[in-house]
């Protein structure tokens, strides 16, 4: 990603309309988007460059979007990562827990931007403790209506 002072959002979504969509609801509001459409190029980005925030399709083309939030709490480099997932798999908006939150699609700019910055000022705030965030996020698997 490249270094603008503005908070990084990266976007991993297969649906290039909705990448688009989530890009332009961010950068509109001042955030630097990048959108990739696997969680493999997901990890790669991370890797090579630092995201403030992530959100993750429910369903992507290599694997489900729990396996790579997994992924992303199980490397300490991103202990501090923020996750929401959007998606149409999950029917409810659930608020960030440990920072991990979910917004269910179809939702509007003004939702996505919230969701964004309560995860910023949930990172601002000192993050929570790994095991917090992985509890968190078994129990968002739960309201899935795709298993992982």
């Amino acid at each position: 990603m490249v270094e603008t002072g503005a908070p990084a959002v990266l976007i991993v979504e297969d649906d290039a309309g909705v990448r688009g969509f989530l890009s332009c609801a961010l950068e509109s509001r001042g955030y630097l988007a990048v959108g990739v459409r696997t969680g493999e190029e997901a990890m790669a980005v991370l890797r090579e460059s630092a995201a403030d925030v992530i959100l993750i399709d429910g369903i992507l083309p290599d694997m489900h979007g729990i396996r790579l939030a997994r992924a992303i709490l199980d490397d300490p480099a991103f202990e501090r990562l923020p996750i929401s997932f959007v998606t149409g798999a999950i029917r409810v908006r659930r608020q960030p827990v440990a920072g991990v939150g979910a917004l269910s699609k179809p939702l509007l700019a003004r939702e996505l931007v919230e969701a964004v910055e309560a995860l910023l000022r949930w990172r601002e705030a000192g993050a929570s403790p790994v095991a917090e965030r992985q509890a968190a996020l078994a129990e968002l698997e739960h309201i899935f209506l795709v298993g992982a």
